[in-house]
């Protein structure tokens, strides 16, 4: 039941295509026009982050929230498949992103660095973890009317934070991709970890605010 409403979510999400292709087409054009490849790796979790709520906006315009009641469908099957469709989403916009940077570094005559294209994938997926476990408890509980702020509020949070790093110096003073080259292994062994977490503990109380919502 779970992975049915997924494939019934990931469906509602990329119809009408119009509605997601500009997004997608950032993410492909990111490393074309960034002096950095792997650009559109990032921007990937950037995007997918603000389109999360989307499939929530789609239950209120169609009141899908109130049928998804009336079906013999758990609530605990609509939050699991609703967290595994932006999950397996991501994934492929991800995937895309990175083809695309690959292609571009084959273009300009470069070796392809999958190292750097490694290190990029598992930030980005922190990334996304993150900000998809902020995110979704407040529109299980809320709805998307009541909870549109949290539509950009994980990005914004991010973005802002990167842009205070560098402008006060911090990220000249501490190189972080090369921390994250010569501690790969405890990165690599940590993410999984922290995603898991994040993402369990966020399904948990997504569940449990949903249960107790009146749709």
């Amino acid at each position: 039941m779970i992975a049915r409403f997924a494939l019934f979510d990931m469906l509602n999400f990329v119809t009408p295509v119009r509605r997601v292709a500009p997004a997608l087409l950032m993410v492909v054009a990111a490393p074309v026009i960034s002096p950095w490849p792997a650009f559109g790796i990032g921007a990937a979790a950037v995007v997918m982050s603000l389109l999360a709520s989307n499939p929530f906006a789609t239950d209120e315009r169609g009141r899908l929230d109130t049928l998804y009641g009336t079906l013999p469908l758990t609530r605990r099957s609509v939050v699991a498949g609703r967290y595994l469709a932006l999950v397996v989403l991501y994934v492929v916009v991800a995937l895309l992103a990175s083809i695309a940077a690959i292609v571009v570094q084959l273009n300009q005559g470069q070796a392809v660095d999958f190292r750097l294209l490694g290190e990029a994938n598992v930030i980005s997926v922190l990334m996304y973890a993150i900000a998809l476990a902020v995110q979704l408890p407040f529109f299980f509980s809320l709805g998307f009317t009541r909870a549109r702020a949290m539509t950009f509020i994980p990005s914004a949070l991010l973005v802002g934070c990167a842009a205070l790093a560098s402008q006060l110096g911090i990220l000249n003073q501490v190189d972080l991709v090369d921390r994250i080259s010569r501690n790969l292994t405890i990165v690599w062994i940590a993410s999984p970890v922290i995603v898991a977490a994040a993402l369990g503990a966020s399904i948990a109380i997504s569940f449990e605010h949903y249960r107790r919502r009146a749709l």
